[in-house]
């Protein structure tokens, strides 16, 4: 899903934490020759030099759930977890295998409308802002629950 989202102008409505006053973000591929990557560049379309490294956090823990709240889907226009996407932000360690990936705090991106909101879940949910970004994935992909 990450794909169909590359090149387009994608609003964050100023959610990325410690980043409010960005608004317009533009999904890059990390690789052009693979679009099926679960990685990519989430770049600012105002200031070139802010960007960070996403990935789909499925792609790495298949048993990752969450739960947009009444008002993460009124800010989404959605109650569909089809219509969405999820992105994690991804900090790059060394070596890379030690690298980790926040699930704590994942942007939900409708991708029709192209409207994006980083929410953060709940205190008592299992996750972390750095979570192992290669940690032990389960069987059974799952999709966010709205």
């Amino acid at each position: 899903m990450l794909a169909s989202l590359f090149g387009k102008p994608i609003s964050t409505k100023g959610t990325i934490l410690g980043f409010s006053e960005l608004d317009a973000f533009i999904l890059v591929p990390v690789d052009e020759s693979n679009t099926d990557s679960p990685f990519a560049y989430l770049q600012s379309a105002t200031e070139p030099e802010i960007g960070f490294l996403v990935a789909d956090p499925f792609a790495f823990y298949r048993d990752y759930e969450l739960r947009l709240t009444e008002q993460d889907k009124a800010a989404l226009a959605t109650e569909n977890p089809r219509e969405v996407a999820v992105l994690s932000i991804v900090t790059i360690a060394n070596p890379f295998n030690q690298s980790t990936i926040n699930r704590l705090a994942p942007l939900v991106v409708h991708v029709d409308k192209l409207v994006g909101i980083q929410i953060v879940l709940p205190p008592e949910s299992a996750y972390t802002t750095r979570d192992p970004l290669f940690g032990a994935p389960s069987p059974e992909g799952r999709e966010p629950a709205c």
